[in-house]
């Protein structure tokens, strides 16, 4: 047995100020990258001063994170900049001074550019596919810097712009799902190919030094797409199948609270499984939020298939960890004590991730202390407990 060890994340995205579908837009926020990792850099402090523990920071490239203009492969790109972004020489010289966090994701998205409704690596257009496949590759490059400086910098790939889209119901296509079914869809094939493509000029370039690539999918219906991993099952699926093209462990399971609720699966649940499977790597992601209606498990494991139709869409809440309905609550702590098992188990930190949506709180620094203070808590009483049952 080890001594369970606890790291936190937060998502960038939601904490700079953007039109959302819901709650206040204007109710907080920051307008820079640089305004935003001041704040967690104080927050940081308190954290340190109280708890020995502080908060690392995820970025996407283009939206908090710029692509270097100098770099021949994604240049051209730059041009998709988002002004509030920050670079990555900045980012780590702030981190180096103690006026930044740590670096915390590498995330190359396929959302928020021109084009970018059609998908990433599924984007009929070959020029695209190129440039998801050159942004992967940067991300490694990036990813093994940023480790060598100390700081975590995974990379995570997000399904969510590689979705089956929508578009096949309104055009009169109900494909049929399931879980013998999705590894044969194009949209599973063009993905594994894209991954691997670039996994494999990664490490060719000798980019690949103690990188891991998390797979974050996104089970549950969205607006826009339902994803090919369309639940836990088919998530094991893709990264065995990514791990045995690469020949090596390099894909791992970054679950979502929201999205495997939204596919009718407790998270406790899809991370036990992906434990079982041995493609758990420590990393969740526990925003708070309800429990799907529609079990995607059964529709996927029925004979023949399932239409696509017949899975509901569904949006996440994203509340923070320890907020919502207690049966949500109760999710978040069996999942944290889940997590300090393991990492007694295995001597590796589990790391818990979530997002600030600035246009819930007035004081959404606040919240997150309070939210970062709560997971805390759970961990080290969960801790505490293991301890106790093991002397």
């Amino acid at each position: 047995m080890h001594k369970p060890v606890l790291k936190l994340l937060v998502g960038s995205w939601h904490m700079l100020k953007q039109i959302m579908a819901f709650g206040n837009p204007t109710a907080g926020g920051f307008t820079t990258m640089k305004e935003a990792l001041a704040a967690i850099a104080a927050l940081n402090e308190v954290l340190l001063a109280k708890y020995g523990i502080t908060i690392a920071v995820s970025a996407h490239w283009w939206h908090e994170l710029c692509v270097p203009t100098e770099d021949t492969q994604v240049g051209k790109s730059a041009k998709w900049n988002n002004p509030r972004a920050i670079s990555l020489d900045e980012w780590m010289e702030g981190a180096d001074a103690g006026s930044y966090p740590r670096i915390g994701r590498i995330i190359p998205p396929g959302f928020g550019l021109p084009g970018s409704d059609y998908g990433a690596f599924i984007n009929p257009d070959p020029e695209r596919r190129q440039l998801a496949h050159d942004m992967m590759v940067l991300s490694f490059m990036a990813s093994r810097r940023v480790k060598m400086e100390g700081h975590e910098g995974s990379v995570i790939y997000w399904t969510g712009p590689d979705g089956i889209r929508w578009g096949r119901v309104i055009s009169g296509d109900n494909v049929l799902l399931g879980h013998d079914l999705n590894p044969q869809l194009e949209e599973w094939r063009t993905i594994i190919d894209g991954l691997s493509g670039a996994l494999a000029d990664a490490l060719k370039f000798g980019f690949i030094d103690g990188s891991n690539l998390l797979i974050e999918g996104k089970p549950a219906g969205d607006p826009c797409y339902i994803d090919v991993f369309t639940d836990t099952t088919l998530e094991i699926k893709g990264i065995n199948e990514i791990n045995t093209r690469y020949g090596g462990h390099i894909a791992q399971w970054q679950g979502e609270f929201c999205h495997s609720r939204g596919s009718g699966q407790k998270f406790v649940d899809a991370m036990n499984q992906a434990i079982s499977a041995n493609v758990f790597g420590g990393r969740i992601h526990l925003n708070s939020g309800g429990l799907g209606g529609v079990n995607f498990t059964k529709l996927l494991s029925v004979e023949g298939g399932t239409p696509i139709g017949d899975f509901p869409q569904y949006v996440d809440n994203d509340f923070l960890p320890g907020q919502g309905l207690p049966e949500w609550v109760e999710d978040q702590v069996a999942t944290i004590r889940a997590g300090v098992s393991w990492s007694a188990m295995t001597g590796l930190p589990l790391e818990v991730e979530f997002d600030a949506r600035f246009c819930r709180h007035g004081d959404t620094i606040g919240e997150l202390l309070k939210s970062s203070e709560w997971v805390i808590g759970v961990f080290n009483d969960a801790a505490g407990a293991l301890e106790t049952t093991a002397a």
